[in-house]
């Protein structure tokens, strides 16, 4: 069989992800189909790795083997985590494997989720002042290596920092030229890196997003995944819940639709990060999963599921 083929039949669970498992999808929205499945002996018992499949005909899937999906869901991964909670109305396939691992989805949920969901959603509002301050601001011309006094086509690294070690007493001015020299060099990689983000992004800009920004000012749909994500870590925390289906529908879609400035989402972003601070210091959330008992689970999920594998 191919890879696809017993992906296919080791499957033990999928749900539509993304915007439709939220309830923020809209008519243009794309289908994300995630799942878990169970790898054949050989990827337990031989040398090939296996921790995903993601390589579909026509369709936006991403399988996960059931290991990597317990270390992800373990760690409070929040693209992970959510596999556990989701909306009934969300899950295309089940089983008895699976139902086993959401039984106990309490045993992976910790006080972790303070810092991974929010780790997510600062991710989104870094992308979202990078590009706010390119559409504000957009870089004039590349950076040059002459600009920094630094010659052309030669990297300087800090291999030459070692040759400072080896010189004598009168060659300390020539060891501060080398590490004048090695300091310019770090600060026109950096501007270079800049700028070679800011190429990427005009290259690669989504239209979509690129209307919205072009309408609002700033990437709306990053703000209000960002703004999902952060109240997800609040109700995690404060209400030992993980709500993947959002009862804040309207006031998420709002957002997107531009109800909110970027001021005003920053604002909101520094008040959420002082209550998640405060929460997390009383949370009645244990402060690590339960790795034993997570072990086990799988342990005994795997060898169940291989021995009806062979009956059947």
């Amino acid at each position: 069989m191919s890879n696809n083929d017993w992906v296919k039949h080791c499957t033990i669970f999928e749900f539509l992800g993304g915007s439709h498992a939220y309830g923020l999808n809209t008519e243009t929205s794309d289908e994300d189909i995630r799942g878990i499945c169970i790898p054949p002996e050989k990827y337990w018992l031989g040398l090939t790795r296996f921790d995903q499949a993601d390589k579909f005909q026509n369709e936006d899937k991403v399988i996960y083997n059931i290991k990597k999906f317990v270390e992800l869901a373990a760690d409070c991964n929040p693209n992970i985590i959510e596999f556990l909670y989701c909306d009934e109305s969300s899950i295309i396939k089940s089983s008895p494997w699976y139902e086993r691992l959401r039984e106990h989805r309490d045993w992976f949920l910790s006080s972790k989720a303070r810092f991974t969901f929010s780790g997510y959603a600062f991710a989104q509002l870094k992308r979202i002042k990078s590009h706010k301050k390119w559409l504000m601001d957009p870089p004039k011309e590349k950076p040059l290596r002459e600009d920094f006094g630094l010659p052309k086509g030669r990297k300087v690294g800090p291999e030459m920092l070692g040759a400072a070690d080896t010189l004598t007493e009168d060659g300390y001015e020539f060891s501060r030229e080398i590490m004048s020299i090695f300091t310019k060099e770090k600060q026109y990689q950096a501007e270079k890196k800049k700028w070679d983000s800011y190429q990427n992004w005009l290259q690669n800009r989504n239209l979509k997003r690129m209307n919205l920004e072009a309408e609002y000012g700033y990437d709306t749909k990053h703000a209000m995944h960002l703004v999902r994500l952060m109240s997800m870590a609040v109700e995690i925390l404060r209400d030992g819940q993980v709500i993947v289906k959002r009862p804040d529908r309207d006031f998420l879609l709002g957002i997107r639709n531009g109800d909110w400035t970027y001021d005003r989402l920053i604002e909101w972003c520094e008040k959420q990060e002082e209550l998640m601070d405060d929460l997390y210091k009383t949370t009645s959330l244990q402060k690590k999963p339960q790795m034993k008992n997570i072990e086990q689970l799988l342990i005994s999920i795997i060898r169940d599921y291989f021995e009806y594998d062979m009956e059947n």
